[in-house]
């Protein structure tokens, strides 16, 4: 456990140190500001014209509800984008800085590197998490939109946070992808890949089959409903994508 620990704190201290850690946080910090200035829009359509107003008018009540359910729109979506990102460059960058064969030679088994990552990835997407619920909060409240009450401010905020962790749990195929491929190019690729079949099997009413599409189905952005088999091969997938990185970093420099 010492040894964890230890590694999850020299994880974590890449990433504090990385410039990509405050990039994250302007990243996270955008999706609340994008929702912030739909939801102002609609309460004031004659501010501006076109496209914006008709796309601002079309996000849904501009009322805390639909502010809430932009919010979750943009997180099921950018979030898969921004945590798996993200988990690119925790795993990728070894390869790309060539530092991956250091880690390797470390006295201590290798699936303590991949949990300690895990570890230090799922605190830096928690924090990104928070932040954006505190920066979405508080773009509310200065714009204040009707129907504001604590439940209703309490609901949205869990909506939310819960929507993100199913998000960022999706992480694990990705690293085993960055993994395998060495570097940032494939898990960018892998990442676009599920975003766009992930609609696709929303338009054709599948989207309660595909793990990608489980956090916009629980947030109430997707049509589709939850089903069993989409929440074990959600629990699958994330399992199989652990299992598969262990793996690869195991046993995939032996010859």
């Amino acid at each position: 456990m010492t040894t964890l620990l230890a590694a999850a704190a020299a994880e974590w201290l890449k990433i504090r140190k990385a410039a990509i850690f405050p990039i994250s946080i302007a990243a996270m910090c955008l999706l609340p500001g994008v929702c912030g200035l739909f939801l102002a829009i609609s309460l004031s359509p004659g501010s501006v014209g076109g496209l914006l107003a008709q796309k601002a008018q079309a996000m849904g009540a501009p009322d805390w509800a639909g502010y809430f359910g932009m919010l979750n729109e943009m997180i099921s979506v950018g979030g898969v984008v921004i945590f798996g990102f993200l988990t690119s460059w925790a795993f990728g960058r070894e390869y790309s800085d060539q530092t991956a064969k250091d880690l390797l030679a470390l006295p201590m088994p290798r699936s303590i590197i991949v949990v300690a990552k895990y570890l230090a990835l799922a605190a830096w997407g928690l924090l990104l998490t928070l932040i954006a619920v505190v920066f979405a909060v508080a773009i509310g409240l200065i714009i204040n939109p009707p129907g504001f009450s604590l439940a209703s401010l309490g609901l949205g905020s869990a909506a939310f946070v819960t929507s993100a962790l199913l998000t960022l749990a999706l992480i694990t195929p990705v690293s085993f992808v960055a993994s395998a491929g060495k570097g940032y190019l494939a898990p960018l690729g892998f990442i676009i890949l599920t975003v766009l079949i992930g609609q696709i099997a929303e338009v054709l009413g599948v989207g309660g089959y595909f793990p990608w599409d489980l956090p916009a189905i629980y947030s109430g952005v997707a049509s589709d409903a939850i089903t069993l088999a989409g929440l074990v091969l959600f629990v699958a997938l994330v399992a199989a994508g652990v299992g598969a990185t262990l793996a690869w970093w195991r046993y995939a420099d032996q010859k």
